[in-house]
Order: structure tokens, then sequence, then C-alpha cells
């Protein structure tokens, strides 16, 4: 269609939008939904941002997000409006529309009824606008009354008038109580299921993580959390993510499958922190076994309420308090050495002790040290080891969610919380 120039920028069509990234323009669109949400600047106030879900005659949805709360409490469900003076950006993949200070606002139809009840020329007749708005007015009408027939008649024969809700009541679900694995195995819709079953392992999904053939073992948890000088542990286990959704987003891998909003939270923005990495838990009991996935809040309450951050925080400081202490004893060696070969063999004898008296000063220091701090990452490995003593652990009481849409390696069973069974005393 021809671009209707001026202050406003050109108007143009949805399916175009991806053509004037960066541009000002006028969108006349059709609004489907409207949704209020707080928002936090990075100057730390709080606003008011509306998400609308808009379409035209030549894309039926498309995202704007307006910024001015007096503009977004003009908008309705099912209005023809006039945007003037909105920027197109891109955000990865999704192209949307944003208002800027100086964009505007014309409600060129309301209520939504009068897209029923009046004649196409007569709803055009009474918008004071420009002859290309006009003749795009004219198409979107078309278009709504064509492709919502639905919802038109809902409306005709409603004496209220009330428009759909645009938005889902959550209901509380109450979980299945089952006796088995095999029993949640066996559920077909998506729900709930509280279970006791025995853990058997913990592994790492090599789909996120860089290994070759010779490093594949290093999934399984269980073959190290008791081997001697294995200190990835936490590196392997933690990394950078959403801590809402617990989708990571540390490494390529990541970065390829998270997704671009966070269901999580009201904003739709991820909370980016030191995560756990997404894991399998393996567990089983006399009928069954069963791979469920654990993400970040769930693999908090299995690790006893310790977050990631406060696990890598301790392990780094580990790590460099170990590492000065061998940087100090090298230097000692290193200066006693050079002393004795500078003097002659009496005074070696009266020095041959320095050596062995640094280290234990180093190892007092170290002692003092760690007294001091709370060290939460070998508390983490305590849990860690308990919960892999396979065959000595009694079992643990499970909630699990079953999404019945996907299969099991993408999360059909996960982790949402975890409990020890109330035993009654006879």
């Amino acid at each position: 269609m021809a671009s209707a120039l001026g202050w406003y920028g050109p108007l143009i069509d949805l399916s175009r939008a991806s053509s004037h990234i960066g541009d000002f323009v006028q969108l006349l669109l059709f609004v489907h939904r409207s949704t209020p949400l707080q928002c936090k600047s990075s100057k730390g106030r709080y606003l008011i941002r509306t998400d609308i879900e808009v379409g035209d005659d030549t894309r039926p949805y498309f995202g704007v997000s307006v910024w001015q709360k007096s503009m977004g409490s003009m908008i309705s469900v099912g209005d023809v409006i006039l945007f003037q003076n909105v920027k197109i950006v891109k955000f990865g993949d999704i192209v949307e529309a944003r208002t800027v200070q100086w964009s505007s606002l014309l409600c060129l139809i309301h209520p939504y009824e009068l897209l029923i009840s009046k004649d196409i020329e007569e709803l055009v007749a009474g918008c004071r606008v420009g002859i290309t708005s006009k003749d795009k007015l004219r198409k979107v009408i078309k278009w709504v009354q064509k492709s919502r027939p639905n919802i038109c008649n809902a409306n005709s024969n409603q004496q209220t008038g009330h428009l759909p809700k645009n938005w889902k009541v959550l209901e509380e679900q109450i979980p299945t109580d089952c006796f088995s694995l095999s029993e949640v195995s066996q559920l077909t819709s998506s729900c709930s299921a509280i279970v006791s079953a025995f853990i058997g392992e913990i592994f790492l999904q090599a789909s996120t993580m860089d290994l070759d053939d010779t490093e594949r073992e290093k999934i399984f948890l269980s073959r190290r959390v008791y081997k001697p000088g294995d200190n990835n542990l936490a590196e392997d286990l933690i990394c950078t993510g959403c801590q809402l959704c617990g989708s990571p987003m540390g490494t390529e891998y990541d970065q390829n499958a998270i997704p671009l909003i966070c269901s999580k939270s009201s904003s739709r923005l991820h909370a980016v922190c030191l995560i756990y990495r997404p894991f399998m838990l393996y567990l089983w009991d006399e009928s069954d076994y069963m791979p469920i996935l654990v993400k970040n809040r769930a693999a908090e309450i299995l690790f006893g309420n310790i977050k990631a951050e406060k696990v890598y925080s301790s392990y780094r400081q580990q790590m460099l308090n170990k590492n000065h202490e061998l940087s100090r004893e090298d230097k000692v060696k290193d200066s006693t050495a050079r002393f004795k070969n500078n003097l002659d063999g009496s005074v070696i004898g009266l020095l041959s002790s320095c050596p062995s008296n640094a280290h234990k000063s180093l190892q007092s220091e170290g002692k003092q040290h760690h007294a001091v701090n709370f060290n939460s990452y070998q508390i983490w490995l305590i849990f860690l080891k308990l919960l892999l003593q396979q065959g000595k652990n009694s079992p643990l009481k499970f909630e699990i969610t079953v999404d019945s849409s996907l299969d099991t390696k993408n999360g059909k069973f996960e982790m949402a919380s975890a409990s020890l069974p109330c035993c009654r005393t006879m």
C-alpha cells in the first residue's frame, strides 16, 4: 500500500515491519489482548508497561510495548487504533513496536460492538484521518469481520456486551497420590503426582556440555563425588542462568536452547544469576525406574536449600586459598634452597627445620581462615555424597510435574519438590 508520509512517519502494513527496523512509523491496528505489567527500571523506579497483541489485514499477530501509563489505560480489547511515531525494534528473532516519549495514540473505533452494528463506510466516515489511513481502516475492518466471526457472533448475542477475558485463571491443582513409579509413568494427562522413591543416580545432560568420548563418564556424579582430586563438580553443575525458570545461558549450547522470555516472571524478563544447571535425577522403586528433570529451584530443595551462588562463591574462595598457600610454600622452599647453597654445612643443619615450620604456620592460618567462613561448598559436597549412597538411604517423597506434551528427555517428568516421608509410630 502507499505510505502516508508526515510528521508521524509512514503508515505501514505489519507485514513490512521487518523492513523498518529502527524507524518511526504509524500503525493502524486491531487490539487482540492488552496486558499491563509492572517492571523495575535501571534507576530502581517501578514502571507500568502495557504489552498489547495486535493485528491487521497483512499480519494477524504482532506485539507492541506501551511505556506510557496514560496511553496504556486508553487501550481496550477490540479497539481499532492508530499509533503514531512508534519505533520498530528487534530482539533476537522477534520484531515488535515500542512507544517513545513523543508517540501518540488515536482510538478510531470503540467499543468493539460498533464493528458489528455499523456499516464499514459509516465507521470510516466518522474517523478524522487522512485518505490513506481511511483506506487502511477499511481493510482492517473487513479483515476483523471476516477472520473473527465467532467473537462477532458471541458479542452480538450478549446483552451485557462484555468482552471475553484475555487472561487465564490459574486453578490450584491437587497432586495425585501414586503408590509407585510405574503408576506415575502411566499418567496420560498433565498433572502433579506425589510418589516415594529411591535416588539411584544424578547425571548431567551431555547435550549441554562440551565433552569428547573420553569424558562421557563425567556426566555421572556418583562416580565422581567420592573420587579424590575431582574438583570440577561445582563448575560442571553450576552455570549462569535464570533463577526463576532455570534456563542456563552460560555456553553456546545453552544460548541455542534458552527461551526469549521467562515463563515464570510477570515481566517476562529473566533473572540472571548463578544457578544449578538442569540435570536428570534417576529414581527407582520395586516397580520401575524413572529419570526426572531437575531445575534450579528444585535443585536448591534437593541440596538442603543451599543456593548455587553460595556454593560457587565458597568453591572459588577455597581454590584461591589453596593456590595462595601453594604459592607461599613454593616461595619458602625456594628461599631456603638459596640460603642452603650460600651457607656452610654447620649452618645448614640449623636452618633445615625452617620449611616444616613454615608449612605448619600455613596450615594453622588455613584452619583459622576456614573456621571463620562458613564453607557452603563443603556442606554441598556432603549433601551430594549422602544423596548418592546407593542402597543405604531411605526413600524420599517427591512431587513430580507431568507434562504430557513432552518426552522424557525434554522434561515430561520434572521435580517440583522433595521431602522426607512421615512415618507413624505404633
